[in-house]
């Protein structure tokens, strides 16, 4: 009788052994190629340029099983300059996502940390830079609707679990800061972001599918890589952006996609800047390896200066982690806008420059600014 128990109470120790599983997995991205851009400061540039497709990027993503449809969950996310071995995101270790939470299939996800907003993670899929362009065809010089992705420091979010396709999420960023709880100019600022997504498939990659997101900061306009780079740029305590965006795939081999963001910048010494911009674009499939893409964005700062912005991508799968590239953007400047200026192609905050404090210093010297790319992406 002893011996039935104890192998009894060893078989049941083993049993919740094996459901309590977890995991760790290590993955990233590797990208590099070359870059020319036709006006630099006044000046054309070639260089050896890396994150052109995508940042270069590697993490850790861990799960714990803890049983009834319950998970512990794990994010640490590092971005990294391929060609300087430096880490980006100002230095930081972790600095695109670093996160724990729990899991449930019933309940939804609940995470805590350092994390992108719903803008990023809801609408920027359906972009012509996800779908078929470079990163330098994302909105301007100081990103100014968040769709190329900032983190949001000292964040609490919560996603329900999918509901007949549907599925939505709220996060708040505290700004930490004693007595100042909607964020300080040279503090962290205080972020709410929430957002709704359908999927007949419950994922983006599906027939058809659409996002709508809301983010607003308050704070942390007077201090570079702590607010937005919109704030910084136009010295706005307040800024919120309203962002939609949608796919359909018209057929096997055509799909379309568009986003519509409109951002307020308010409390800034231009007084209230309002900035709408609309995205289209298509892409052919002519097999399971090559893919070919064209956009059009029109992004109006009303009384700044409007721009028109072409891109148009060419992309070949050596494997399914491994494929080559040749992209196109041309950016048109006018209605008060001098001076292009295409995303990336200037760094960030950096004053002074062609066009002044909303610009770069390899902003374009005349209205147009072309930009031509090839390279190469692996993924692990």
């Amino acid at each position: 009788m002893k011996k039935k128990l104890i192998i009894g109470a060893v078989a049941a120790a083993l049993a919740g052994t094996a459901q309590a599983q977890s995991s760790v997995t290590l993955y990233g991205i590797i990208d590099d190629g070359i870059t020319y851009v036709s006006n630099a400061g006044g000046h054309s540039l070639w260089k050896l340029d890396d994150g052109i497709n995508q940042a270069s990027r590697w993490g850790l993503r861990g799960a714990e099983d803890l049983g009834g449809g319950l998970r512990a969950v794990f994010t640490l996310e590092n971005g990294f300059s391929l060609n300087t071995g430096t880490a980006s995101h100002g230095g930081a270790l972790f600095g695109r996502r670093a996160y724990v939470g729990l899991s449930s299939t019933t309940f939804g996800t609940l995470l805590a940390g350092y994390d992108y907003d719903f803008i990023y993670d809801y609408v920027s899929y359906y972009t012509n830079v996800a779908q078929f362009a470079p990163s330098y065809a994302f909105h301007g010089a100081y990103d100014i609707d968040r769709l190329a992705g900032e983190p949001v420091s000292n964040m609490v979010r919560y996603e329900t679990p999918n509901w007949h396709g549907f599925g939505a999420g709220v996060m708040y960023g505290f700004s930490n800061v004693p007595n100042g709880f909607a964020g300080t100019p040279t503090g962290n600022p205080r972020v709410i972001s929430a957002g709704v997504k359908y999927s007949p498939t419950g994922t983006s990659d599906a027939p058809y599918s659409m996002a709508a997101v809301i983010t607003k900061t308050d704070g942390g306009n007077a201090a570079r890589g702590v607010g937005t780079m919109a704030q910084v740029a136009l010295n706005a305590k307040s800024i919120y952006t309203v962002a939609v965006g949608g796919q359909a795939k018209v057929t096997d081999a055509i799909s379309l996609n568009g986003v519509y963001t409109y951002t307020n910048a308010s409390q800034s010494p231009r007084g209230v800047v309002t900035v709408g911009a609309y995205e289209l674009g298509a892409s052919y499939r002519f097999s399971p390896f090559l893919t070919l893409g064209g956009g059009f964005t029109y992004v109006d700062q009303h009384r700044l200066g409007k721009y028109d912005l072409y891109s148009l991508g060419l992309d070949y799968h050596l494997s399914k982690r491994t494929d080559v590239y040749l992209f196109g953007t041309m950016q048109h400047a006018f209605a008060g806008q001098k001076y292009a200026d295409n995303f990336l192609v200037s760094t960030p905050y950096s004053v002074p420059g062609a066009g002044g404090s909303l610009y770069g210093n390899l902003a374009s010297t005349s209205s147009n600014q072309l930009a031509v790319q090839a390279g190469i992406r692996h993924l692990f």
